[in-house]
């Protein structure tokens, strides 16, 4: 059965004055599942994250270009009010930000912004998300209690009921679990594996163990490129890149040295596929070619073509609105025009 798809980005690109962040960035994040996005530091994880409920229009100096569908809809068109879409996802981020208030005050916050005074429903809400961040049996006795003197942990599973409360579709988190002792991590990562059943939750992590643990789905970002996005399965255990294959293995991610590169533009179907083989038969072993063309399904087209030549697809990643690039390392193989 087909997953439904609750985000996507098209074509997103984001800059922060003139360093661009995010590249072209197409993407689709399955319905009530865990997506991971991965990384190395600086690759844009949290650009992407922040690009889901346009937190990023809360930073001087940012450029957003494409789009972001939730639900089908665009929220960046200009008339989408962003409070109610921001309703619609809680967020988690790498440390705990706990109101200066009592813990059932964190909890009922942002049910009284939206207009909810009948004490009964906040006392039956404080209860359920409590319970359902796993945190009501150690503090129902203290709910007037401040929310500052809990444990880090704990906080963060109040930030989590918190986020529960208004009732969103979406839950993001930022690095949730790095500032948490392992015992509090594993217990917001046993809380999401449940969640999962009712939300579309989306992470960032630089923790390797912890996408293998939780996610459905995984998503590599390299440069503020998309390199990689598939089932976890897939991607963790067996990488289609070289980029990939690499940050997985904790090794040192190189740029492959191009020895020709080729553009191809607006040629016959055909023609593309034997321009590519004759610049490969150029080439010796091991060497790298570099394919650019103008359209997504010539890409995929050269790139089937090139892999059942055995020839290997180190990285495919799109360049600009309307050209993609093809990087392919020359096999020991014969081939036939």
């Amino acid at each position: 059965m087909q997953t439904k798809t609750h985000i996507s980005a098209r074509d997103l690109t984001v800059s922060y004055g003139e360093q661009q962040a995010l590249n072209h960035i197409s993407i689709d994040i399955p319905d009530k599942k865990i997506t991971a996005i991965i990384g190395p530091s600086g690759c844009g994880k949290t650009t992407l994250l922040k690009s889901f409920n346009r937190l990023l229009d809360l930073q001087d100096g940012v450029r957003v270009a494409g789009q972001v569908l939730v639900d089908g809809e665009n929220i960046y068109d200009p008339g989408v009010e962003k409070t109610h879409l921001r309703k619609r996802m809680g967020l988690l981020s790498q440390r705990p930000t706990v109101l200066p208030m009592s813990i059932y005050d964190n909890v009922v916050y942002g049910l009284r912004i939206h207009g909810v005074k009948d004490k009964k429903i906040l006392d039956q809400a404080v209860e359920r998300y409590l319970q359902e961040a796993n945190l009501w049996s150690e503090v129902k006795d203290r709910l007037h209690s401040s929310a500052t003197r809990l444990s880090i942990g704990q906080q963060q599973r109040l930030c989590l009921a918190r986020g529960l409360a208004v009732e969103p579709e979406i839950i993001l988190g930022d690095e949730p679990t790095s500032a948490l002792d392992p015992v509090s991590a594993e217990q917001i990562e046993q809380r999401f594996l449940v969640l999962k059943n009712q939300y579309t939750i989306v992470l960032v992590t630089h923790i390797l163990r912890q996408a293998k643990r939780l996610a459905d789905y995984v998503i590599f970002l390299y440069l503020g490129n998309l390199i990689e996005h598939g089932p976890a399965e897939q991607v963790l255990n067996n990488p289609r890149y070289a980029k990939t294959q690499a940050y997985i293995e904790g090794k040192f991610i190189e740029e492959p040295t191009i020895h020709k590169e080729i553009t191809l533009q607006k040629e016959r179907s055909a023609d593309y596929l034997t321009s590519t083989l004759l610049a490969l038969d150029e080439l010796q072993v091991d060497q790298v070619l570099k394919v650019v063309v103008d359209s997504e399904p010539t890409m995929n087209e050269i790139s089937k073509a090139v892999e059942l030549k055995c020839h290997k697809i180190l990285e495919v990643k799109r360049i600009d609105l309307l050209h993609w690039e093809i990087i392919i390392q020359k096999q020991n193989v014969n081939f036939i025009i």
